[in-house]
């Protein structure tokens, strides 16, 4: 059974692809990294943001005005067998850092295509 998603849900989505492709290398441990890095929320504030060429250091202050659904309530982790639960945005870094989920796969389970 697939859960409904929300339009937040998939602009969101759209916004992780979306950064993803500007800066194509996947980044883990921190939001950014020189030209060409990022994490997954990162991705996602690049997605909404326009970011100098290079962001180290930048944290993604703001987004949640864009995207309620990054706190509005706790999901459970769909990684088999891990039993956290966050709200979305500890969830994506979760995801991200953790797992080792690509920017992708997250931007496919935020919008109920995994």
């Amino acid at each position: 059974m697939t859960r409904p998603v929300r339009p937040d849900e998939q602009e969101l989505a759209a916004a992780i692809r979306d950064g993803a492709r500007r800066r194509n290398r996947q980044m883990f441990g921190a939001y950014f990294e020189g030209r060409d890095r990022s994490d997954a929320l990162g991705a996602a504030y690049e997605g909404v943001y326009r970011l100098p060429t290079d962001a180290t250091g930048i944290r993604p202050k703001g987004i949640y005005k864009f995207f309620t659904c990054l706190d509005d309530r706790v999901r459970r982790c769909p990684e088999p067998g891990c039993i956290k639960q966050h709200f979305l945005d500890s969830l994506i870094i979760h995801l991200n850092d953790d797992h080792g989920w690509s920017r992708e796969r997250i931007a496919a389970y935020i919008d109920g295509k995994l």
